[in-house]
């Protein structure tokens, strides 16, 4: 009961901030209107890209709400072989792929625009991208982990009991294989990064932005960002996350950085996961 208490949560979360989103840019526009200013920069969408932006986004948010109408009966990762533990990991990267190439398309193919120019690919030196990477890294690990993460944890445990990590944390703690350990890891490490940052910082925050303003666009894509992970402990680290790193991609105005410390925020859980005593260890 717990769990599904917290699944219609994350649904709930879900369609306050998709209605926040659609109510806001409508009040932004009555009030450009109003006050006879145009839309604030960059130059590089238009009202299409408002919709647009919502299909790749939609095979993230669809998870929340299959996961309340949709009876899905649970499954101990213990109980899972080794061979179908590596098949849903490839399958997961190739969903992740599957949004970065439908982003890119709908970006450089359906409206014309040079990727590097609007993400900023260019504007940084490697070193530079480098030191942003590990001082944001660091400063996101010890935010979101130290000290929201068990605040998180506990404030929800107090209300729902302990709830479950996400299905992939479970099955990389207690999976044997070596494979699906390396697939996991370029999932995490390598996959996620590159594609979240693309659709939800270069894509997405910058289409908002536009249309309402950067605070607006940062809060709500942020909120998006964080329910699309589909896990209720993890809603409110990962919403000052992306927060985090948005602010990091208007400081740098290179999309590299955010996808930099994203890599190094994911790589320190994998580690801190990797370094975790297993059950027979704890014994």
């Amino acid at each position: 009961m717990e769990e599904l208490a917290a699944k219609y949560v994350l649904f709930d979360f879900e369609i306050i901030v998709l209605s926040t989103l659609v109510l806001g840019i409508a009040v932004y526009e009555v009030l450009r209107r109003i006050r006879g200013r145009t839309a604030l920069k960059p130059q590089y969408f238009d009202r299409i890209d408002l919709l647009l932006m919502l299909f790749p986004a939609f095979i993230y948010l669809v998870n929340p709400i299959l996961a309340v109408l949709i009876e899905i009966p649970e499954v101990d990762p213990n109980e899972i072989s080794e061979t179908n533990q590596i098949l849903m990991m490839l399958v997961n990267i190739g969903v992740v792929g599957f949004v970065g190439v439908l982003t890119y398309a709908i970006l450089a193919w359906g409206r014309g625009q040079r990727v590097r120019e609007v993400c900023g690919l260019y504007r940084m030196t490697f070193p530079m991208i480098v030191v942003f990477t590990i001082l944001g890294g660091i400063i996101a690990v010890f935010l979101c982990n130290v000290l929201l993460g068990g605040l998180s944890q506990n404030f929800l445990d107090g209300i729902f009991g302990e709830l479950d990590e996400q299905e992939p944390v479970e099955m990389f703690k207690d999976s044997t294989s070596t494979l699906h350990l390396g697939l996991s890891i370029i999932a995490a490490c390598i996959a996620a990064p590159l594609v979240e940052e693309f659709l939800f910082r270069g894509y997405m925050y910058g289409v908002v932005k536009k249309y309402t303003s950067p605070i607006f666009a940062a809060v709500v894509v942020g909120a998006i960002f964080a329910v699309a992970h589909s896990n209720l402990p993890a809603l409110l680290p990962l919403w000052v996350f992306a927060l985090f790193l948005t602010l990091a991609y208007e400081i740098t105005g290179c999309l590299w950085v955010p996808v930099g410390i994203h890599a190094f925020f994911n790589t320190a859980n994998v580690v801190l996961l990797l370094n975790q005593p297993s059950p027979v260890d704890k014994i």
